[in-house]
């Protein structure tokens, strides 16, 4: 143990007051009780630490067991929410590589149908059909793609809730400057549209089993980005969700009666190139099919919620190393000038 400090602290003259209580503050600091405490914490916090890089490093070298859901004889399908392009395109192209028939869903009929011959022609051994339903209305849109699911020549195990994002024009905006309808757009395309179709699709999934849902989220909500408040929200929702859900399914599982064998996962998505993003981040920039081959590579690890990619785990980690009032103000600062620059284009 370090030694107690003996100091006459009048000697010191004007700074006879600070060496007083510092050499008390000093003293106490070194008692044994204090000491231990201090070891156990430090203990503590170290052990935490490896823990959780270990299970980084597991997460990132365990096999995927995406495979576990391909397995019904009359096909295997995989139901993406908003496929047509970016992310949604990705996962598509992914899972058909992977042996899975692929049910697009979209808003836009002739999209929709244009894409889905291209990819019967690419994937000749695949089937691929598309259900359109907007998901940004509040009328059960959810209700065309329950019923389209029911009638597929085979079973859907995968259920890949990607659809979302921001609607409005400009993209940067301050939410006293959004509308009702706005408001309401966004909270239905990226909380209500996903929780209607898994409460409408669990039954199906439980039939089906072993299946998976997918649900992908943002960094966003982990700095609550300003000028895309409500995305950053509703993602944080989409976070929450996932996170409830598996604690509700592992209980599920714990009984005989109503075993679940469905499994549930969340992505914390990063910058990924799309048509609503296209400001470029170096190095930390995923494309939609990386980060989409990063997010099936996660499945099986058994956590709510994965990073896809390492790039996207080290600017979250790099993030969270930053005071937070520095943090504050230079996103604020940055996302400023993006809401300036698009309104001076409109």
């Amino acid at each position: 143990m370090p030694q107690k400090l003996k100091l006459d602290s009048e000697s010191f003259g004007p700074l006879s007051f600070p060496v007083f209580y510092g050499q008390r503050l000093y003293n106490a600091w070194t008692g044994d009780n204090v000491q231990l405490v201090a070891s156990l914490l430090g203990t503590w916090i170290v052990v935490s630490s490896l823990m959780k890089l270990v299970l980084a490093v597991r997460s990132a070298l365990r096999p995927s067991t995406l495979q576990t859901y391909c397995h019904s004889q009359t096909g295997s399908w995989a139901l993406v929410t908003g496929a047509s392009d970016g992310l949604g395109r990705g996962f598509v192209d992914e899972l058909l590589e992977r042996g899975f028939n692929v049910l697009l869903h979209g808003r836009n009929h002739e999209k929709l149908k244009r894409i889905t011959a291209e990819l019967a022609h690419q994937y000749p051994r695949r089937t691929v059909d598309f259900v359109v339903a907007d998901a940004s209305r509040h009328d059960h849109p959810e209700t065309a793609v329950i019923e389209k699911v029911k009638h597929l020549p085979g079973r859907l195990t995968i259920l890949v809730n990607n659809v979302g994002g921001i609607t409005t024009k400009p993209t940067f905006v301050a939410i006293d400057e959004l509308s009702a309808g706005d408001v309401d757009i966004q909270i239905n395309l990226n909380d209500r549209f996903p929780t209607q179709i898994i409460r409408g699709l669990l039954p199906t999934l439980r039939k089906n089993q072993p299946s998976v849902i997918l649900n992908c989220g943002s960094a966003a909500p982990l700095a609550g980005v300003p000028y895309i408040a409500v995305l950053s929200a509703t993602k944080a929702y989409i976070h929450t969700l996932t996170t409830a859900l598996q604690s509700e399914l592992i209980a599920d599982s714990l009984t005989q009666e109503k075993r679940s064998g469905v499994e549930i996962q969340g992505y914390i998505v990063g910058s990924t190139r799309s048509a609503q993003n296209t400001t470029e981040i170096p190095f930390f920039m995923l494309s939609a099919r990386e980060c989409a081959r990063g997010c099936l590579s996660k499945v099986g690890s058994g956590r709510a919620l994965e990073f896809p990619h390492w790039k996207h785990a080290m600017l979250s980690l790099l993030i969270n190393l930053i005071p937070e009032s520095i943090l504050r103000n230079t996103m604020t600062k940055e996302m400023k000038a993006r809401n300036l620059e698009q309104m001076k284009g409109e």
